[in-house]
């Protein structure tokens, strides 16, 4: 319903719902709906209004992005954890059985996971971030076939472990990743006991480029906004402009993404 709101030319978008449904008025409110009344059918009234958005967290603010922000960056997903985590960014030509499925929470979520090695984090809360696809299929052409398809916003960034020293416990990592990750917790219990660095981003799901739209590394390298020297591209540092080129490049009317 947002998504939808953000491309059309109105303001304001309202939901109705009954007192007693006290979930969904969760998050509608976690989503920066405000209550401003009743209907004539006993149903309160919730707006959200695109000219008095709340940037101070990104769930308030989605689907929007403040502009004036300090840098974007990258988070590059290997494509089997790609396409499970974020099944509405389609490749031409390519819709996996899983992405045609109705599937678990992590699909379905706007609210995902991402489990590294990073031995410390370049992320900050609040960062516009892109989704880049790693293909890890193809021996040849991956600048073609690995590509950016969606965009993010961090939520929050936790280092768990950093060159072989804990950081938290195993308990309390799975309290804050919850239910969002790929991973069973069999999986991630490994990964928390065997990686040297246990580092880990959570983000919003903002939005997508969708089949035939999605961003090769060759434009990017072609177009000043991938890596020019030896550093990890999950370093790089892209400028607001460099982030609305790309967002252009995806076929995104930026106005609907980064507003004042």
């Amino acid at each position: 319903m947002l998504w939808e709101w953000q491309t059309a030319s109105v303001n304001e978008i309202y939901v109705t719902v009954f007192d007693k449904q006290k979930p969904l008025i969760a998050q509608l409110e976690r989503f920066g709906f405000k209550k401003v009344g009743y209907n004539l059918n006993g149903e309160g009234v919730y707006i959200k209004d695109k000219r008095m958005i709340d940037f101070s967290n990104p769930y308030l603010s989605f689907p929007f992005i403040k502009s004036g922000f300090d840098y974007a960056g990258y988070l590059i997903i290997e494509d089997g954890y790609h396409d499970t985590m974020f099944a509405y960014s389609e490749l031409k030509n390519s819709r996996s059985d899983l992405q045609n499925k109705v599937g678990n929470s992590v699909r379905n979520g706007l609210s995902k996971i991402y489990v590294g090695k990073a031995p410390i984090m370049n992320h900050k809360v609040g960062e516009p971030i892109f989704i880049y696809r790693k293909d890890t299929e193809s021996r040849y052409g991956t600048q073609y076939r690995s590509c950016v398809t969606s965009y993010a916003v961090v939520t929050d960034v936790i280092q768990a472990k950093s060159k072989g020293r804990y950081l938290m416990s195993f308990d309390d990592l799975i309290k804050r990743i919850g239910n969002k990750s790929v991973f069973d917790i069999s999986e991630l219990r490994r990964q928390y006991n065997e990686y040297y660095s246990v580092s880990i981003v959570e983000l919003l799901y903002y939005g997508y480029f969708g089949a035939g739209n999605n961003v090769t590394m060759n434009w990017l390298k072609n177009n000043n906004c991938w890596v020019t020297t030896e550093s990890y591209p999950t370093e790089i540092h892209l400028s607001e402009t460099q982030f609305k080129k790309v967002l252009v490049e995806g076929k995104i009317n930026v106005s609907n993404v980064v507003i004042d």
